[in-house]
């Protein structure tokens, strides 16, 4: 059985006209989120065995308290230039590679290629509980088969918004 985590940036400071969208940092509550998140994820899956993550800031932001809490995990972190904003085909390339080596993968990034993917990926069942990647969302998808022969066939086992991550 293959995994695939999919987390979308949790939320970052509002986007203003003439500036730039990569370095936004992560609004209080994202943080909050992130940090959430964070202690979540090891309690209740097995940490991933590569994790690749756009380099933008709000996804740093994003992944760094779990990065924090499982120090293990940074040298199976790789920030690929190429997530950031990436459309679908970009990442399932990145995934081809990364699902010929791992048995966990986890996806750091950004809309509309993230929830494009996941749409993609799920079992039409799941179509009615997944809608949308709101930010700070995780997916997580198993594949009874092996990437890349799974569309459409992804088992949903999580989707972890952030009203289910109350704060403490």
């Amino acid at each position: 059985m293959q995994q695939l985590y999919i987390l979308r940036h949790a939320k970052a400071v509002a986007w203003t006209p003439g500036t730039e969208d990569f370095p936004r940092a992560l609004s209080a509550a994202g943080a909050g989120h992130a940090d959430r998140l964070a202690e979540w994820l090891p309690a209740h899956l097995p940490l991933p065995q590569c994790i690749l993550c756009s380099p933008s800031q709000r996804t740093r932001e994003t992944l760094a308290p779990l990065l924090r809490q499982s120090p293990e995990l940074e040298t199976r972190t790789h920030f690929i230039p190429q997530m950031y904003l990436a459309e679908v085909a970009t990442l399932e390339t990145l995934l081809d590679a990364a699902f010929a080596e791992h048995q966990q993968v986890m996806l750091v990034g950004h809309n509309p290629g993230l929830e494009v993917l996941t749409g993609r990926l799920i079992h039409p069942r799941h179509d009615a509980e997944f809608e949308r990647l709101a930010t700070g969302t995780l997916a997580v998808i198993e594949f009874d088969g092996s990437w890349p022969e799974v569309a459409r066939q992804g088992l949903l086992l999580h989707l972890i918004r952030g009203k289910k991550l109350s704060p403490r």
